[in-house]
């Protein structure tokens, strides 16, 4: 047989299945998961030689109370699952959302310039702006003066042709002057200079501007808003402007890529390549482990020599991943049902299909029905598909 559970009301109520597995049939169910509720339940069975079962330490313990003499199977599905969840745990831990990867060789947008390499639409911020004006039209004005001076006008005509000042047109005169503001992106001290450091750490923590506000006035800013709304604007820009230039020669790969590695075949992973794959790996040299590590699992797990698994666990054990050992606890406290999922073919599939089944009951049910009824009804239908099997097969003994 094969034992499961199902909820009856999720998270608070648990019922379990139980099937034959020669047969496909739904033997009986019942209203709990607790061991000592299994093992009398169980014990009214005296036949059972074989039970398939996930992980679960309840049912264990009620399998080796009512017959201990019993063969033991863990479900060969929920130990895959369960080592390939922990491994890509671990992958999201180390790893961001997106990985940064070197570029190698000249890609079709390297050799033609590309989208990226395209002039930025609106080109300068509006302080750049203006300061590119103002000298433009400084620059304009001193031209003229000089061209006046050139053509001898004398002082006063060329400040009644100009309109200017005197004293502006001595300093146009003067060959050592710069149409261009020399103290044009000079920084002058700034009240906010004390809580530079603050602002700058919660910008790149991608803080929204009232979180940082509230953060330097606790300090004992007192100036006002306009001022850091100013200061982190600018400084966005340059952090978006230095995370701009470090990607110029990196890719990103997406980390649910390389956590679907662990389920499919690199050929059926559309996000990835086998090159990209190469150099995440001498990145985190630590996935190509991992990838190794699963891989040699399945492979124990579906080639019937038990052994194997004792040097499996060992080595890996010996990589010193805290998920990796969480797993390798659980199966070393059911190593023999683990072994007997390698050795024997049984598993918990007609489990997993019953209780589908038993889902539909509830639902078409809902809100009407009892454990005793829902029971009823389902050990009537398994009985009618019995009937309606020795209709159709009248020598079957």
């Amino acid at each position: 047989m094969c034992i499961d559970d199902f909820a009856l009301k999720r998270r608070l109520r648990y019922g379990t299945i139980m099937v034959d597995i020669e047969t496909g049939r739904t033997i009986d169910i019942f209203e709990s998961r607790e061991s000592g509720d299994i093992a009398q339940w169980l014990s009214t069975y005296p036949n059972i030689e074989v039970v398939s079962r996930d992980g679960s330490t309840e049912y264990a313990k009620a399998i080796s109370t009512a017959h201990p003499d019993a063969v033991q199977v863990s479900d060969r599905f929920h130990l895959i699952k369960n080592l390939t969840e922990s491994a890509a745990q671990h992958i999201r831990k180390i790893c961001a959302a997106r990985v940064s990867i070197e570029k190698r060789g000249e890609t079709q947008s390297d050799a033609d310039g590309g989208y990226w390499d395209k002039p930025e639409r609106f080109g300068p911020d509006l302080p750049e702006r203006q300061h590119n004006a103002s000298t433009e039209k400084r620059r304009i004005a001193v031209t003229r003066v000089r061209e006046l001076a050139a053509q001898d006008f004398s002082l006063s005509q060329i400040v009644k042709v100009t309109g200017y000042s005197y004293r502006t047109v001595k300093v146009y005169m003067d060959e050592t002057f710069d149409p261009a503001y020399i103290n044009y992106g000079v920084s002058y001290p700034s009240i906010l200079d004390p809580y530079a450091d603050t602002i700058d750490t919660m910008l790149r923590q991608r803080k929204k501007f009232r979180e940082i506000e509230e953060a330097i006035r606790q300090f004992g800013y007192n100036g006002a808003a306009s001022t850091i709304r100013m200061y982190a604007t600018r400084q966005r820009r340059r952090i978006k402007a230095a995370a701009a230039e470090a990607l110029k020669n990196t890719e990103l790969v997406e980390r649910k890529w390389l956590t679907k590695l662990l389920y499919l075949p690199i050929e059926k992973v559309k996000g990835i390549t086998e090159e990209q794959l190469e150099r995440v790996i001498e990145e985190y040299p630590i996935i190509g482990i991992l990838y190794d590590t699963v891989r040699a699992f399945k492979e124990i797990v579906f080639s019937k020599k038990a052994d194997e698994l004792d040097s499996w666990i060992e080595a890996a054990f010996s990589l010193e991943i805290e998920e990796i050992n969480s797993f390798i606890g659980g199966i070393t406290r059911d190593l023999d049902a683990v072994k007997n999922a390698i050795i024997y073919q049984y598993n918990n599939g007609l489990a997993e299909g019953s209780i589908n089944k038993l889902k539909v009951i509830k639902r078409i049910m809902y809100g009407r029905n009892s454990f005793d009824l829902l029971r009823n009804k389902l050990l009537h239908r398994e009985l009618l598909r019995f009937v309606n099997y020795l209709w159709k097969e009248p020598n079957t003994p």
